[in-house]
């Protein structure tokens, strides 16, 4: 959304105002309302405005107050405003009417590098402590805000994008390989890191404090385990659930400027269609016009799913506007739709995402919502079967376990172990419990089954040089949830493809000056999901159940009985197979990361021969062109 930036020396040496100006030009589509600098006291910060709000809630930043020693500048949307008034009340400046800037710069008064937990929404913020020549930055728990850093002895340097590091004048472009090794084995890596040595992303939930000591990031908000939500009735747990759903999709539309949506036939967009509209017809004042906007697929009609979505867009009267996703197939256009600067990651859809996210710019649209966490709040494929068992519901274990085998064409038995016997022995034995005789059995394990972990193109000698298994075996650090479906339900909402990912699709409509949000990712919602007993969540043959349960009265009955899944993924076969299969052999031609001792290229190709005469896809080949694209672009 807006963009932040800055040069902070910890021994009061000089900023100018040419290398902020320098770092905000790196990322201009970040400031299509204006931009500002701030410099002194051995500082430099920039601000660039993306307004999505009313514009009483918008204050000049670089932000400070008078007399204050500190200096602010945040990229962010304050949802719990009320409650933060009332426990920060008697500060100057602060009211109804305060920006969310003079909020945070409050909150950090009264608590310091702990204020970050008392926020609520999505943020990413720096505050420059001028008198102690310190700096406290931080980001939100769900990672809808990017933040980056480069420490260096006696200064620390940040910003919106990493492109805006790289600009500053002295900072120097170095590929990180292991970085790259993790990407094209599809693990994505630990959170901090990026795919340039000596850049570090903020991981979210965390904060950083620098001073001439040296910088420290710790975590400053995690799920707690031991919260639980217990009701005696489903119903109350429904009302709990349309509650947070309610508040997240009011802050997401605060102001008057036109709000967009993707909305598909799927319960993740139309839930929070159905709930803008329906928090239309309660207070018609407060709610920002909504435009929602479908794919169309005139020939591939198993991807269309307008005749779900319509019922709903009818209902509430909402405008609507549908794109020609046929026209905007993956890869058709390359190289316009590539990969940005700063990374690989790029979506199997971009060209159909800027198609309309750039109808929705010309629609005056300013912010675009998703549901892209509502499948792994709500849904994801997680079932709780082992409490079905503990709970002696066997035969409805063995009901859902039979359903999943007919999906799936295996045996119960297959299923039995998939979903009970093997999650429960990784649940059992998690990292860092007697790991003496873990690598041990491994080896024993391997030896009979030897199963690739990733993607047999990778040369052995780049992955033994990148040290790519240990960075494999690797696994953030997570809180220790109980039953076993809590704990999956943690790593799907926090996985870190999903965190980069959310990266990805904030720069991306920022680059047509829109802003992104998702109402399924609040923090309120997640820590909603995790509290409550898994089984009223998702049930084998009833996905989403909770949320259908909310939806009831919200939703027109038709629609919530049409819902289901439906996926575009026979466009992209069918791009990748057909239609732009030139584009896929050039690009599988004279590869420069083959060139970079990534890959073996004959080794690639050959498994795209296997893909055009009907083999299943390796889930990293589009990692691997992700990466071709961007060495071609960014680094030759």
């Amino acid at each position: 959304m807006s963009g932040i930036c800055g040069i902070l020396t910890f021994d009061g040496r000089p900023v100018s105002e040419e290398a902020v100006r320098r770092m905000m030009s790196a990322a201009p589509h970040r400031g299509p309302d204006g931009d500002s600098t701030w410099t002194g006291a051995g500082a430099g910060l920039g601000y660039q405005s993306l307004q999505i709000g009313p514009d009483s809630t918008h204050e000049q930043q670089p932000f400070q107050q008078k007399g204050d020693g500190c200096v602010l500048v945040a990229d962010a949307r304050i949802d719990n405003r009320t409650e933060l008034l009332r426990e920060l009340g008697g500060q100057p400046g602060l009211n109804e009417a305060a920006s969310d800037a003079a909020l945070i710069l409050a909150a950090f008064r009264r608590w310091g590098a702990d204020a970050p937990a008392r926020l609520v929404g999505d943020f990413a913020f720096a505050v420059w402590d001028r008198e102690k020549k310190r700096v406290v930055a931080a980001r939100d728990p769900m990672a809808m805000r990017p933040l980056y850093y480069r420490h260096e002895a006696g200064r620390l340097l940040f910003g919106s994008e990493v492109k805006q590091i790289l600009a500053s004048g002295d900072v120097p472009r170095r590929l990180d390989e292991a970085t790259v090794a993790a990407f094209l084995a599809g693990d994505f890596g630990p959170a901090g890191w990026t795919f340039y040595s000596g850049i570090q992303q903020l991981p979210p939930a965390h904060v950083l404090v620098a001073d001439k000591n040296g910088a420290r990031v710790t975590r400053y908000w995690d799920a707690e385990p031991s919260r639980q939500i217990r009701y005696p009735d489903e119903a109350q747990y429904a009302e709990h659930l349309l509650e947070l759903l309610s508040e997240s999709v009011s802050a997401r539309l605060r102001g008057t400027r036109p709000m967009g949506l993707f909305l598909s036939g799927g319960m993740d967009s139309t839930s929070i269609a159905a709930t803008a509209g329906w928090l239309k017809t309660k207070q018609s004042a407060d709610v920002a016009p909504l435009h929602t906007y479908s794919w169309a697929f005139p020939t591939l009609a198993e991807c269309d799913e307008r005749h779900i979505s319509s019922g709903l867009v009818d209902h509430y009267r909402l405008l609507s506007s549908d794109i020609d996703a046929e026209a905007a197939a993956p890869l058709s256009g390359y190289p316009r739709h590539g990969p940005d600067a700063d990374d690989p990651y790029v979506g199997v859809y971009q060209p159909l995402l800027e198609a309309t996210l750039a109808a929705a710019r010309d629609d005056g649209v300013r912010l675009m919502m998703s549901g892209e966490r509502g499948d792994l709040s709500m849904g994801d494929y997680i079932y709780d079967y082992p409490g079905l068992f503990w709970r002696g519901q066997w035969r409805t274990l063995l009901e859902e376990l039979r359903m999943q085998a007919g999906w799936k064409n295996a045996s119960v038995a297959a299923m039995l172990n998939i979903f009970l016997l093997r999650p429960a022995r990784a649940h059992v034995w998690p990292p860092g419990r007697a790991e003496w005789a873990r690598e041990p059995l491994r080896r024993t394990y391997r030896r009979f089954r030897k199963r690739p972990i990733s993607p047999p193109w990778l040369r052995p000698e780049f992955s033994a040089a990148t040290n790519l298994d240990e960075i494999l075996r690797q696994r953030p650090e997570q809180a220790d949830f109980q039953p076993l479906a809590r704990h999956k339900r943690y790593q799907a909402i926090f996985t870190p493809m999903h965190v980069r990912g959310m990266v990805w699709s904030d720069r991306t409509q920022a680059r047509f000056g829109i802003g992104f949000a998702d109402p399924w990712s609040d923090r309120r919602i997640a820590e909603f999901a995790l509290a409550v007993p898994q089984r009223l969540l998702n049930r084998t043959g009833d996905n989403k159940r909770l949320v259908r349960r909310a939806m009831r009265g919200v939703m027109p009955e038709e629609t919530l009985g049409a819902i289901r899944k439906i996926t575009p993924y026979p466009l992209y076969m069918r791009s990748l197979k057909q239609r732009e299969q030139a584009t896929v052999r050039e690009l599988l031609t004279d590869m420069r990361a083959a060139a970079h001792g990534f890959v073996d290229e004959a080794g690639l190709r050959g498994h795209y021969d296997s893909i055009c005469r009907g083999s299943p896809e390796h889930p990293g080949f589009w990692w691997s062109l992700c990466v071709e694209m961007w060495l071609r672009e960014h680094w030759e």
